[in-house]
């Protein structure tokens, strides 16, 4: 995405809209206002924007391969709890 062929109305809505999605990932509120961003100089708002999508990238990314390592051991874990239930009761009978 260039930020350069953004309007300033359009980069405001973009931080604001990406700051929204960082704070609900990470379960906070997001009752603040649109009114602080206008005290921004460009660049300020260009460096929040890619730092912001950056966070959100890393986060997403980490996310997704925290998952990939957990989910088989979760299926593991319980697929020997199965295991260990089906033969402890074939062994009682």
């Amino acid at each position: 995405m260039k930020l350069e062929k953004l309007s300033r109305k359009e980069k405001e809505d973009l931080l604001f809209n990406k700051m929204n999605e960082q704070q609900i990932r990470w379960g906070n509120s997001t009752d603040y206002d649109r009114e602080w961003l206008k005290d921004l100089s460009d660049e300020q708002l260009e460096k929040g924007i890619k730092d912001t999508m950056g966070q959100l990238r890393f986060e997403k990314s980490w996310s997704f391969l925290g998952k990939s390592i957990l989910y088989p051991i979760y299926i593991f874990i319980a697929l020997g709890i199965i295991g260990l239930l089906v033969f402890g009761i074939r062994q009682i009978f």
